[in-house]
């Protein structure tokens, strides 16, 4: 599986290959999904960030009336995505252990990271315990029947 270490490796690979409009999936699929699913929350949680580019189009589609947080385990994509701001908050974090109170987030939105775990069991009572009750989980998963 992938590590942190790994992240740090890639990260500006990562920052120039598939943002910014680089990677039509993103601007196509992946992007108009989170803001759709996401729905009308206003506490959300962006669990594996990267740059914040799914962060960033999220806080932008709630007109301001959300409080949106991005963690990814990567220094470098948090600091790039605090360089590049759109009015959410970033934190570098592990999705093991989330430095968030139970309940803090109406919607957890996790967009191509789940894959890229070791811990699953760990991370998915994570993202339980920092989910409100009745609150949406946003999860989209890379399949390789679907890659091209």
């Amino acid at each position: 599986m992938t590590t942190a270490d790994d992240w740090e490796r890639h990260a500006a690979w990562w920052q120039a290959e598939f943002t910014e409009g680089a990677d039509p999936e993103y601007d196509e699929q992946l992007i108009p999904l989170a803001v759709e699913l996401v729905g009308a929350a206003t506490r959300v949680l962006d669990l594996g960030c990267g740059e914040g580019q799914i962060a960033r189009a999220v806080a932008a589609a709630g007109g301001g009336s959300r409080r949106l947080v991005g963690v990814d385990v990567a220094a470098g994509q948090v600091a790039e995505a605090a360089r590049r701001g759109g009015g959410v908050a970033y934190a570098r974090a592990g999705a093991e252990a989330l430095p968030f109170a139970d309940g803090a987030f109406d919607a957890v939105n996790v967009t191509l990271v789940l894959e890229h775990l070791d811990d699953l069991d760990t991370t998915v009572a994570e993202i339980a315990r920092v989910l409100a009750p009745g609150g949406h989980l946003v999860l989209q998963l890379n399949h390789p029947c679907f890659q091209t």
